[in-house]
């Protein structure tokens, strides 16, 4: 009798265990995705904004208007345009610039402008009309706010006054920056890490 019991219990318990297991099975089947009855779900973007040519629109307006023709690449004297490369980013393919690297060097007559049939970069009256971000100066890593003096910045900057001193310091006029980057390029060569960063105007 006992061990008829016993019997009893084990059947009992395998029973619900396996009751059990089968429950959760449906629930993890259920929830995945069958992708032969549904749809894929939305690929999620990535929306990064980049410094871009001379003379580009807003950002929204400049995503739905450039047709990623690389002609502003291709005419570019200096190489300073170069293509977004992130599969992940809604910008894949169109133009940018990377200050560090190569900056904008404000060429007369901007050939990158003139170039590009579809409205995504308008033309300029002159370059201090271009805005393409504003320079940032990191203080801390300033040798020009340490006890070294520097003036990199000031006498390469293309644009009066966007760059001056102030006790032999540098600071930014946010209003006569055009973003071009040429500060962010030449101070690489005298601080490490770099001291001036180009952002986008807010």
């Amino acid at each position: 009798m006992k061990d008829e019991n016993i019997d009893q219990g084990r059947r009992q318990f395998f029973k619900e265990t396996f009751s059990f297991m089968g429950n959760k099975i449906h629930e993890v089947v259920k929830n995945k995705i069958d992708l032969t009855t549904q749809e894929k779900p939305a690929t999620v973007f990535k929306t990064t904004r980049f410094i871009r040519p001379p003379g580009a629109v807003p950002e929204d307006e400049f995503l739905s208007l450039c047709t990623k023709c690389d002609e502003c690449i291709k005419v570019c004297p200096h190489q300073s345009i170069r293509r977004v490369n992130d599969e992940l980013d809604v910008s894949d393919g169109t133009p940018m610039i990377l200050p560090e690297e190569t900056p904008c060097y404000l060429c007369e007559g901007f050939p990158c402008i003139g170039v590009c049939k579809e409205g995504a970069l308008v033309g300029v009256q002159d370059k201090d009309d271009v805005t393409m971000g504003v320079a940032e100066i990191n203080e801390e890593h300033c040798m020009a706010w340490g006890a070294q003096f520097c003036e990199h910045c000031i006498r390469n900057c293309p644009i009066p006054g966007a760059i001056y001193q102030d006790e032999n310091r540098p600071l930014v006029d946010k209003d006569k920056c055009v973003g071009c980057g040429i500060c962010e390029n030449v101070c690489k060569t005298v601080n490490q890490p770099i001291a001036i960063k180009v952002v986008l105007k807010q």
